[in-house]
Formats: C-alpha cells, sequence, structure tokens
C-alpha cells in the first residue's frame, strides 16, 4: 500500500500542473482587465474623472507582468525562476512602457504619406549590474556633456562613458535625454552632444525623415529617433536584477494580493484556520448521522417510516443552501428566537471574555453554520447508504447467511455492512473538497471570514493570485479525498487491493 500512496502524491504533481494551466488559461480568456476593476476600486467609482487613470492601469498591469506573453505569465506563475523584474538574472524582462510610435510625415513635394518610427522617450535606469561608484562617474559625465558651459569636461567626459562600453552608458545617456525631452532652446546643444556620444558609442545613425529633420522639430525628431533605435536593439527588454531568484507555485510562493499587497500563503493560512473546523465537523456529523440513518432506512425498505424518511430526506435535500441559512437566521437569531448568535465565529466583546468563555462563544457561532453545511450532504449520503446497503443484501452470499439462520443484526452490520460502504466512500473524494475549500454561500450568508469568502473576493477583485491559489487548493484536495477514498476501499473491502 505505500507504494501506492507514493506514487499517487508523485502523479499529484504533474496533475496540480495541469489544473494550474486549466484555471490560467480561464481566467485569462475570461472577460475583463483586473488592472481596469482594481483601478476602479481604488478611485471609488471615480476612475474615469482621473486623467491620469490611464497611466496608472498601465503601471499596476507593468508591476504584476499582466504585459508579458501568456506562456511567461504561466512559468513565472509556475517557477522555480522568478521571471519578473526583480527575478533570476539568467532570464530579462520586456519593459512595456518603451513604446514605438508611427507619425505620419506628409512629402510636402509629391503629397504622398509616409510613416516614420519614433519612439516615447521615457527615464531608462541604470543596469542592475553597474556598481554604485561606476553610476556615479556615468552621471558626472553625462551632466557634463549636457552643460554648455562645462566644455572643459567633454572630452574626459566622453572618455569616461567610452570606457564603461556602450551597454552601461546608454541607460544614463537616454535620461538625461528624457529630461531634456521638450528640447528648449537653452537645451538644444546638450541634447546635440548627448546624440553625438550614442553614435560614437554604438557606431549607428539613426535615419531621419527629411521633412521633420528640415523643420523647427529637428532636435526633437532626432532625439526620439535614437529612442526608437534603442527599443529596437535590446533596450525593450533588460535583464532582471537577481533581487528575488525563485519564486512561484514550485518554489512554494503564491504571490502576493494585488490590490493589499497581503502575501497569499499567509492569508490562506488564517482562513483555513476558520474554514477547517467548520468543514470538519460537518463532514463528522454528516458521515456519523447519514450512516445509521440510511441503514435504518433500508433495513425498513417498503414500511411507512420508510416512506416517511425518505420524503423527508429528499425534501431537506431540495432547499437551497442560502435559504436555509437566511430562514435559521431569521429564525433563531434577535428577529425571532434569540437563541443563537448568526454572524460571524466571534463576539465583537470576545477579547474580554474568559479562556472557557471564548471556546464556548465561538461554538455558539459555529451552530447555524455547521447545520446549513451539514444537512444537504447528510440527506445526500444518507440515500447512498441506503441504496448501497439495498443493492448489498440481495447478494447470494447475504441470502446463504440468512439461510444459515443467522439473525438480522449478524447479516447486515458483519456480513453486509463493510462491502455497503463503497459508495459513500467515494463521495468522500467529493465532499472533502468541496467543505475543505469553503462554502462560499454559507461564509456569505453568515458573513464569516473562511476559504470560501476568500475566492468570492478574489473573483470579485480580478485577483489572479487569489483565484489561482483558491482553485488549485480545492484540486488538490479532490486529489487527496480520491486518494483517501481508494484507502479506504481496502480497509472496508478485502477483496480490493491495492497495487
Amino acid at each position: 500500500m505505500l507504494a501506492f500512496i507514493l506514487r499517487r502524491l508523485l502523479l499529484m504533481i504533474p496533475t496540480t500542473l495541469g489544473v494550474a494551466f486549466v484555471i490560467f488559461s480561464i481566467y485569462h480568456a475570461a472577460p475583463g482587465d483586473p488592472a481596469t476593476v482594481m483601478m476602479g476600486d481604488q478611485s471609488s467609482g471615480n476612475a474615469g474623472a482621473d486623467g491620469d487613470t490611464e497611466s496608472k492601469i498601465d503601471k499596476f498591469r507593468r508591476k504584476h507582468g499582466l504585459d508579458r506573453a501568456f506562456l511567461v505569465q504561466f512559468f513565472d506563475y509556475i517557477g522555480p525562476f522568478n521571471l519578473s523584474p526583480d527575478g533570476h538574472p539568467w532570464f530579462s524582462s520586456p519593459r512595456t512602457e518603451r513604446e514605438t510610435r508611427e507619425v505620419e510625415v506628409v512629402d510636402p513635394a509629391s503629397g504622398a504619406t509616409r510613416i516614420v518610427l519614433e519612439g516615447v522617450p521615457v527615464a531608462i535606469e541604470h543596469l542592475y549590474e553597474t556598481p554604485e561608484d561606476e553610476r556615479a562617474r556615468l552621471d558626472a559625465a553625462v551632466a557634463a556633456l549636457a552643460d554648455d558651459e562645462a566644455e572643459a569636461q567633454w572630452a574626459s567626459a566622453r572618455e569616461t562613458l567610452s570606457a564603461s562600453g556602450a551597454r552601461r552608458a546608454q541607460p544614463p545617456i537616454y535620461k538625461a535625454l528624457y529630461a531634456r525631452r521638450l528640447v528648449a532652446p537653452s537645451e538644444a546643444g546638450g541634447v546635440a552632444r548627448l546624440c553625438d556620444t550614442l553614435e560614437a558609442l554604438t557606431a549607428a545613425t539613426p535615419e531621419l525623415d527629411p521633412s521633420l529633420a528640415a523643420g523647427s522639430d529637428a532636435a526633437r525628431h532626432r532625439l526620439r529617433r535614437w529612442f526608437a533605435w534603442y527599443y529596437a536593439n535590446g533596450g525593450y527588454r533588460t535583464q532582471n536584477t537577481g533581487e528575488k531568484r525563485f519564486g512561484g507555485l514550485l518554489a512554494l510562493d503564491l504571490g502576493n494580493e494585488m490590490q493589499s499587497n497581503v502575501s497569499v500563503i499567509e492569508e490562506l493560512g488564517r482562513r483555513l484556520k476558520v474554514t477547517v473546523p467548520l468543514s470538519l465537523t460537518s463532514v463528522f456529523l454528516s458521515y456519523l448521522l447519514a450512516l445509521p440513518l440510511g441503514i435504518f432506512s433500508a433495513r425498513r425498505q417498503g414500511r411507512p417510516i420508510d416512506a416517511i424518511t425518505t420524503t423527508g430526506l429528499f425534501l431537506l435535500y431540495s432547499i437551497p443552501t442560502f435559504w436555509a441559512g437566511l430562514m435559521l437566521i431569521l429564525v433563531m437569531g434577535k428577529t425571532g428566537l434569540d437563541l443563537l448568535p448568526v454572524i460571524g465565529l466571534m463576539d465583537k466583546d470576545w477579547d474580554t471574555f474568559s479562556p472557557f468563555g471564548k471556546v464556548w462563544d465561538i461554538v455558539l457561532h459555529s451552530v447555524l453554520p455547521v447545520v446549513t453545511l451539514t444537512y444537504g450532504s447528510l440527506a445526500y449520503l444518507s440515500r447512498q447508504m441506503r441504496g448501497g446497503l439495498l443493492d448489498v443484501i440481495r447478494q447470494d452470499y447475504i441470502r446463504t447467511a440468512r439461510a444459515k439462520g443467522l439473525d438480522d443484526d449478524t447479516v447486515v452490520y458483519k456480513h453486509a455492512l463493510r462491502n455497503s460502504m463503497i459508495p459513500v466512500l467515494t463521495l468522500l473524494a467529493s465532499i472533502l473538497p468541496v467543505l475543505i475549500g469553503g462554502s462560499v454561500i454559507v461564509e456569505r450568508v453568515f458573513n464569516i471570514l473562511g476559504m470560501g469568502s476568500y475566492a468570492y473576493e478574489g473573483l470579485l477583485r480580478r485577483d489572479f493570485y487569489i483565484v489561482m491559489a483558491t482553485t488549485l487548493f480545492v484540486g488538490v484536495m479532490t486529489q487527496l479525498g480520491i486518494l483517501l477514498s481508494d484507502i479506504m476501499y481496502s480497509l472496508v473491502d478485502p477483496r480490493i487491493r491495492l497495487r
């Protein structure tokens, strides 16, 4: 059995990765942009009134990697290497704020229209590999070149930049050009020297449009052409910094919430402390009540009590969970009998209670949620137990046992019960993940901050990390439930062997 369990646990790894890919694909195929949703939430519905909303959305997308290709985002989430800009230096990341635009130019002679590519200037930061002392030297050299009154330093400045090489020297030059992107008359000389220095460092000369180069916008056109050249020749991607080399699912890193930046795995731990006790109590009560009830009903098949039990359980199973929860709140809460608390799992003055008072308060708050979680599975399990037992007691070996003169209790509990448990144990694979994963409806009705509420909040906010974490958790619990069911098969039925 141990070898079987180990094989199944190892098989869970590729299965979980496959589930992750399916969830990831569905999330990206769903309509709606999480960046737009987040910006709408943060501006309290006044996103349209904020003139800078578009740039905020663009920044949000870059921060969370939503601007990258689908497969890059997927492998970044899976890990174990962090592919974000602060990730493993083996990889590089795109800088989508570095944009090249098409400019239409009309030829004054022929009237024909042509397209010219110009780069949108942005502040280019130093490469992460550039040491701090070298950064200071490069910044000083660039400042000297841009200063019309520092002519004596221009030659040494060019030597400093050349000594560092084009790769490291270009970012501070482009940052200085960005600061002078409007090219005021007093800045024209500095911009020209910086562009000349780029030609010397790179041995490249971006082609200028004759019409734009001859007009009043010539200096700005040359500056933007250099940005376009940089973006097309390696400046669009930057090597990752290496600050956080590993991450993703395989590194047990589920990321941070997009809005609050709280660690998802830590929040999952807090939510599980709420959901697991409620769910395990519900599962225990479901089986504790359903099995005897199913046996009782099967042994009295065809009698009035069986018909009454069957009808009652079908009615119970047909009641919607949200309606049952609301009715319990109305009847048992302050609007009704005022017997039990109906909101949350703790009283507002819980911190002031004694240790026993704290435990008792949690028990009282848990009664209604547990009842709401239990009644549906109780009704279904009891019907399955009844059907399984009725199927077994019709078998030949049961008729033989009765022919030998064994009493009914011995026939049912010693010979029939174990084999009739298989359908009920099969359901454990589906009941366990649903309950442990949290019931969205029950937790919303009773305002319980558990796994169900967390998944619901993530869906509303389109928070990728919450949606992936909660859904994968349910997927893992489903696999564990199936494994547990298989193990239980071999325990209740000696004919089944795990190989």
